[in-house]
Formats: C-alpha cells, structure tokens, sequence
C-alpha cells in the first residue's frame, strides 16, 4: 500500500473512531491498489521499531536547537546554535587580520581569547537585510558534535551581537544529523586527540 493509501486509510480510520463507529478486523484495502505493483520500498530515514535507537534516526544522530561543540585546533567547547537554514557554518571572532605568505592569504584569528593562524579557503559575501554586503573569509576547521568530528569550511564573522558565537549550519550537519527543536544539549562532544 503506498503512503497516500496509508494516508487515506489512516483519515477513515480517526473519522470512524471519533464517530463512534469503529473499525474492527484488518487493515481496510484501498479501492486503488494494484496488484502488478511491488511492495512499497521501506522509508529511507526510519529504522524498524527493534532497530531504532533513540538518539538516532536512519543512522542520524539526533541533536537539539543547541549544542555542546568541540572546536579544534585550539581545543575549546563553545555552546552552538544549530541552524539548518543557513548553508555555511560560522564562528565568532575577537578580531582578525589577514596576511599574505607567499601569494596566499592566512587569517590570524583570535577566538574564544585564543589566537590562531588559518588559510584561507575562500571569502563569501555575506548580506544582511538593509545593510551592506560584507566580505568573511573562511577557513577549515575541525568540529566535534557528540561522537562526530568533521573538517568544514567555517566563515569567520563578527557575532557579538548574537548570543551564541558558533552556528553550524547544514555543511556540518548534511547526512549526519536530525534537528529536534525541543531538545538542548543532548550530547557531549567527544575527546581529540591529533594523530
């Protein structure tokens, strides 16, 4: 039975309940099935009961509206806000100075009171509504989220304005994570150690 049928049957069902008139023995059959068809594909994102884990979903880590990260190099945890809205992550800085070594540029950044030195991947352009477009570079830096720890791009911005200095956004979280916005701090990044 495909999800519009189980829809369907699902609506009948809570209408004849909630009249009173119940619905007893098996699953009632849509008038549309057809019998040519093979059986619908399990969903992609959901374990079977018995499988399911109940910090994950699909393999996914589920996480809340705001976090615990491990910001490495420099070793630090920052609380985060999770924002799948925005595409890129970013971090708030104290200050930063761009060098040139060598025909490249390198960001001196002080974060969290810590001074670092990164290449520069790239500069994004960033527009704020009825404000000028600004430049940010951005660096890679790696971030630990509970048990996963990934290297991304992280643009370097001014965020003092805001109550949280470090937004993860859907570059972090792609194929890793599910956002449950009624949860804070579920999880705990785990210990780095560099190889």
């Amino acid at each position: 039975m495909n999800k519009k049928n189980k829809t369907l049957v699902s609506c009948i069902w809570l209408a004849a309940m909630v009249l009173g008139l119940g619905i007893t023995g098996a699953e009632a059959e849509s008038p549309y099935k057809d019998a040519n068809r093979s059986k619908p594909k399990k969903e992609k994102f959901f374990k079977s009961s018995q499988d399911a884990d109940e910090n994950s979903v699909g393999g996914k880590l589920i996480i809340g509206e705001v976090e615990k990260v491990r910001v490495v190099p420099g070793d630090f945890i920052m609380k985060a806000r999770i924002d799948t809205g925005a595409s890129i992550t970013s971090i708030g800085i104290d200050s930063v100075e761009i060098i040139n070594e060598d025909g490249e540029d390198w960001a001196v950044a002080t974060i969290d009171g810590i001074t670092m030195k990164h290449k520069v991947v790239k500069y994004i352009y960033v527009k704020r509504h009825g404000a000028k477009a600004h430049k940010r570079p951005v660096v890679k830096l790696r971030l630990i989220l509970g048990g996963i720890t990934r290297n991304v791009n992280v643009s370097l911005a001014n965020r003092g304005n805001f109550q949280y200095q470090l937004l993860i956004g859907r570059n972090f979280l792609n194929n890793r994570f599910v956002v449950d916005v009624s949860q804070k701090i579920t999880a705990d990044p785990m210990e780095y150690k560099e190889n």
